[in-house]
């Protein structure tokens, strides 16, 4: 019997650390954000675009991230440009961090989790209500997917924003 009640909490335990765990904002708020429109001057006033330099994988054409305040919202907007043959393009995880205004700690505050497409390009603008008296930026992994042997992921840190 305790050889069993061993497997048994093995088991539990392997299964526990293999299983994803996604966070959410803390307290009882909760936190939904929005697909917006943007026109191409708005996007690009937000977002700084990054040209990968040639990797092994290659994978990845260009990359960009940004974050803006519009009223007590934030907008996100950012893009993954893959090239020509790949199955999955876009973000593996994006997470919105803020710190108090007097502290130098990022808080990870929403995490969102493998947004992309069946395509070349994915294209990310996103509103989201936020308190005030914080700063935010966001942190991504850039994702793209040729087959199960060939991924490519690139980390990327948007700027910052007072509210």
């Amino acid at each position: 019997m305790k050889k069993i009640t061993s497997c048994f909490l093995a088991i539990i335990a392997v299964f526990y650390v293999f299983v994803p765990q996604t966070a959410f904002a803390t307290g009882s708020e909760t936190q939904y954000w929005q697909d917006i429109l943007l026109t191409e001057t708005e996007f690009n006033d937000i977002i700084e675009e990054k040209v990968v330099e040639e990797k092994a994988t290659g994978l990845i054409a260009t990359y960009s991230l940004g974050i803006k305040k519009s009223g007590s919202n934030l907008i996100i907007a950012g893009t993954t440009d893959c090239f020509l043959g790949v199955v999955k393009c876009g973000f593996k995880e994006l997470v919105i961090q803020r710190r108090a205004n007097s502290t130098q700690e990022w808080v990870d505050y929403v995490t969102y989790e493998d947004l992309y497409d069946e395509d070349t390009i994915y294209v990310l603008s996103k509103s989201i209500t936020v308190g005030t008296g914080y700063q935010y930026r966001v942190t991504a992994v850039h994702y793209a997917k040729k087959n199960i042997f060939i991924t490519q992921k690139l980390d990327n840190v948007s700027n910052v924003v007072t509210m």
